[in-house]
Parts: structure tokens; sequence; C-alpha cells
């Protein structure tokens, strides 16, 4: 007989480009555009991937593959 299918990856399956360990995943309100080099620039209704939130408001997360800083206030956790 021939062998079962592959089974579908999830539709909901993470990018490539996600780390596999990470705090929340949030959704981008506004546009954000860094003013250093460590941080990340987003468009509103990106997808980004914190990895630490740190006590002065600014969270580090992945997107696209980049990791950086971004202000947490620009974004809205995703449930």
């Amino acid at each position: 007989p021939p062998p079962p299918p592959e089974p579908e990856p999830p539709k909901s399956s993470a990018p490539s480009w996600a780390p596999s360990e990470y705090i929340e995943k949030v959704e981008a309100l506004y546009d954000y555009v860094k003013d250093k080099e460590d941080e990340l620039t987003f468009s509103a209704g990106s997808i980004i991937y914190v990895v630490k939130k740190n006590d002065d408001g600014w969270y580090e997360g992945v997107l696209d593959g980049n990791t950086g800083l971004f202000p947490g206030n620009y974004v809205d956790l995703l449930q």
C-alpha cells in the first residue's frame, strides 16, 4: 500500500524566523522607525515575538528574523 500522506502543518504554525522560546506574541498598533541600531522598525499590524521585557517599558523582540528593542506601548498582546 502507498505510504500515508504527510500530515499538514498547522495553519497557525510560527514563521521559520520565530524564536523557539518567547514570552508572548504582540501586534504593533502603530508604525515605529528605529532611532538606534539596536531597535526594531515595524509597521502597524506587524506580529512581534517578545523575548524580554525591560523595566523601563521597552521590550526586546524578534520580527522577520531581526532582534531589537521597541517601545512596549506601541504594541498590544495577542491572545
